[in-house]
């Protein structure tokens, strides 16, 4: 099965998001959102598609390099595939380092926060880049902290 991480980005106190990645192939498919899939409350959120990322970060925790801040793991799993059928890749080519994607996905994550199915909707009025995650099921989620500001690293 591939897997996915959930990772909290953090550049500064002003500057802070979440990433989602999705193993395709042999990169990740990223997703920038002001919350986590896990969220309820906050979903449907917009979410920007970034360039795809190496398969290293499904276990990076630390500084980023370039000087780009420091993430921790808020979350991470497996999925299926469950839009276009068949537990493939819906991807419409696969470059170096980008993947282009269909305008819709639709997955099904198990993680240790967000357990359930997604779909990922390309919003054409706001551009290329942006997508729309939005939860398609009820399945109930195990309790976590209500995600919050990220704090910087000690030390």
């Amino acid at each position: 099965m591939p897997r996915f991480v959930v990772q909290q980005h953090y550049r500064d106190a002003e500057d802070w998001h979440y990433d989602l990645m999705l193993e395709c192939q042999n990169a990740l498919v990223t997703f920038s959102a002001g919350v986590p899939p896990d969220d309820a409350k906050g979903l449907p959120a917009l979410a920007r598609q970034l360039p795809s990322h190496r398969l290293a970060y499904l276990e990076h925790e630390g500084e980023i390099s370039g000087g780009r801040g420091w993430c921790k793991i808020h979350d991470r799993g497996t999925f299926d595939w469950i839009d276009p059928p068949g537990h493939e890749c819906p991807i419409a080519r696969v470059g170096e380092t980008a993947c282009d994607l269909l305008d819709h996905i639709v997955v099904r994550l198990s993680g240790e926060k967000a357990r359930g199915v997604y779909r990922l909707k390309r919003e054409t009025a706001t551009g290329a880049d942006y997508w729309r995650l939005r939860r398609e099921d009820d399945e109930p989620q195990p309790r976590s902290r209500n995600p919050s500001k990220i704090a910087p690293p000690q030390g």
